[in-house]
């Protein structure tokens, strides 16, 4: 990655960034700043295609990396090589290379996971309602229509067992009887 591209982000974006870092979602960073989750989601897009990403986690990551001082200077690599796991606790001195920019600002660097603290890693696939390591519910509208289609499907499919298992039970009764 490029210094000139981190470089050429403007401190708004930057902070956005690191409240990424901090697991926070656009309405919680909006709320936050005052401002609307809309512009929070443009000003974070404008940084992800500035740094090359194709995630909001990965531009964070790059961000924090640079900030501490271990960016790489090789360029884009095959998204299937590793980052080597670094933990950090705040201030601790480190011992390896990139601990040691990172030590100040307690930073943990994961292959799936860049955070201040340890927080578990995000579901891959969002649930409609809120859990334990996540209370709040971030669906964009295309998830939420997602669900709400597929509940309405289960209803119906729901609704036609129960139906045909009456109808079965009426006929059984009847055939019974006589």
């Amino acid at each position: 990655m490029g210094v000139d591209r981190i470089n050429s982000l403007t401190d708004s974006q930057r902070s956005y960034l690191r409240l990424v870092l901090q697991h926070k979602s656009s309405k919680e960073i909006a709320q936050q700043l005052g401002i609307s989750a809309h512009t929070v989601d443009k000003r974070i897009k404008e940084a992800m295609r500035i740094l090359d990403v194709g995630t909001r986690v990965e531009a964070a990551k790059i961000l924090a990396m640079a900030e501490s001082g271990a960016v790489s200077p090789l360029g884009p690599q095959s998204p299937d090589l590793a980052i080597p796991q670094i933990s950090v606790t705040s201030g601790a001195t480190g011992t390896q290379g990139n601990e040691a920019g990172a030590a100040s600002s307690g930073v943990m660097v994961g292959e799936e996971q860049l955070a201040f603290g340890s927080h578990p890693v995000p579901r891959p696939f969002p649930l409609p309602f809120p859990t334990g390591d996540r209370p709040h519910n971030n669906l964009s509208f295309l998830q939420r229509l997602g669900w709400t289609i597929g509940l309405i499907i289960g209803l119906a499919l729901a609704t036609g067992i129960l139906l045909s298992g009456l109808t079965a039970l009426g006929t059984l009764l009847v055939a019974l009887r006589n």
